[in-house]
């Protein structure tokens, strides 16, 4: 059985993927990856009919971060810091002081 925390990492990984196949497109002439609203490739200039399969897309995907280690940081979002017990007492107790007290007398 998947511990919570891999199956929140399997879950981020799914919707960037998601993400990707829906915001892009691969040129079928050379293989580039394109933003699905360009009307041409980038790389070619090819005018006609682009591949909007997900693996393909994702392959893409894989082969450009490879390329380029500096993107993963684009297409993977980082995991929440957890904070300590201590921030956690210490936030509990100011948000304890910010709440206007009961007026009983009133």
């Amino acid at each position: 059985m998947l511990n919570r925390s891999m199956m929140d990492l399997l879950r981020r990984e799914e919707a960037s993927r998601r993400m990707a196949a829906e915001n892009l497109k691969v040129c079928p002439l050379c293989g580039g990856l394109n933003a699905a609203t360009n009307a041409e490739c980038f790389v070619c200039c090819w005018r006609g009919e682009f591949s909007y399969d997900p693996y393909e897309i994702e392959d893409g995907v894989v082969e450009l971060m490879a390329q380029c280690p500096e993107l993963v940081d684009a297409f993977v979002p980082p995991m929440p810091q957890r904070r300590g017990l201590k921030q956690r007492v210490r936030d509990f107790l100011s948000r304890r002081r910010a709440r206007k007290q009961l007026d009983l007398w009133a």
